[in-house]
């Protein structure tokens, strides 16, 4: 003979299951959910729901520029500098503020990638606003593993005007999610560089051929020599997403990249280096390209640069030195720092992205880590003669 179940135990089951749902289901954000009922489900690029009014978490007592975040303006437009801009070739652009008398005012500009599409992505972009950037550069890896890049475009949207990205391996490795890129990014070349006030920038493309006599190549050398003869430049950035110096992945590419360019960024005084790759924040001492050791060992041991200043955190001049910077750090998930060469000042495995000033009439360089809590954990400065 059957049990009969309880009613009075049967009810207690259903008004818990009622009031479990009634709490979880406030948890639940619809904006990073698919849109089952939009008219472009049948769309296998459509893999996301963006709604800017839950994207951003404004305090309107606190932003007095929420309507230019709305409107997506950019603060270079907005400035009262306003900025010629110029098409020299193909793959250079120059963007170049100054003001009247021809003095460089203090400005900044935020370096970051690894993007991914999440949460982390999301207070990272809140974040880089908070503090009004005139410029953003990427270290690639705009996207992850999804079948579209929709979900940047439509993330990146209130950065969108501000944006020099490089690409990344995840760009590059699909065809429609690179055209997705390369069209809504206006690129004409993978690779390009381009002036903003005193900084002249060089977007590589570690997806792209590199090596010597590559059009890659031969394009950088040809314009790193070119702009040093520009009077108006004091600094010289690159960005791009494989490192020089690998902690992690791909430490044969890291070679080969720093056989074919550090000799060469070291004539023509390249300031900084910044990629990502690797997930998480790393930054050198001033270093130089340790040429016997290099063509003495194989690719299966670890580089040994050479120190040009032992300082934490101020240098003059770049001491005849680089730095290098990993800055994967955007929203993709962190990779655990395994390795803890002596070459490296700081390794964090934190969330957030490296924000840049120019200072003292645009003779300083200041380099500050900002994580998603809000905490600096790195600080650096350069000066120039």
């Amino acid at each position: 003979m059957k049990k009969i179940p309880n009613n009075n135990i049967i009810i207690v089951i259903i008004i818990i299951f009622g009031i479990s749902i009634f709490f979880v289901m406030p948890y639940f954000d619809e904006s990073y959910a698919i849109k089952k009922d939009s008219k472009n489900n049948n769309d296998p690029g459509y893999d996301y729901e963006f709604n800017i009014e839950n994207y951003f978490e404004y305090k309107k007592e606190n932003d007095n520029n929420i309507d230019i975040l709305k409107n997506q303006k950019s603060n270079i437009k907005n400035h009262d500098n306003i900025p010629t801009t110029t098409i020299n070739d193909s793959n250079t652009i120059s963007l170049i503020q100054t003001t009247k008398d021809n003095s460089i005012t203090d400005y900044n500009f935020v370096a970051v990638g690894d993007w991914y599409c999440n949460e982390e992505t999301k207070k990272t972009i809140n974040n880089i606003l908070a503090i009004h950037p005139e410029l953003i550069i990427t270290t690639g890896d705009q996207v992850k593993i999804s079948p579209s890049a929709q979900c940047w475009i439509d993330m990146s949207k209130p950065i969108h005007d501000k944006l020099k990205i490089a690409i990344g391996n995840h760009d590059a490795e699909f065809a429609n999610i690179y055209k997705q890129i390369v069209d809504y990014h206006q690129l004409k070349s993978p690779y390009y560089s381009y002036d903003f006030r005193n900084i002249h920038f060089i977007s590589i493309s570690t997806e792209h051929p590199f090596d010597k006599g590559s059009k890659q190549y031969e394009f950088i050398k040809n314009d790193l020599d070119k702009t040093s003869t520009n009077s108006e430049i004091d600094w010289i950035v690159v960005h791009q997403h494989k490192p020089l110096y690998s902690t992690n992945q791909d430490k044969v590419e890291a070679e080969q990249l720093r056989d074919t360019y550090q000799l060469l960024f070291q004539q023509y005084g390249v300031d900084l280096v910044i990629s990502s790759h690797n997930q998480y924040y790393e930054r050198t001492y001033p270093m130089i390209y340790n040429d016997e050791y290099e063509k003495t060992t194989n690719k299966k041991v670890e580089p040994q640069p050479i120190i040009t200043s032992y300082s934490q955190s101020e240098y003059e001049d770049k001491e005849d030195g680089i730095i290098f910077l990993t800055v994967g750090t955007a929203g993709d998930e962190l990779n655990k720092i395994k390795e803890r060469p002596g070459f490296y000042v700081v390794q964090q495995s934190k969330f957030g992205f490296l924000n840049v000033k120019i200072e003292n009439n645009g003779k300083t360089l200041v380099g500050e880590f900002h994580t998603n809590n809000g905490k600096i954990i790195d600080h650096f400065k350069l000066n120039k003669k």
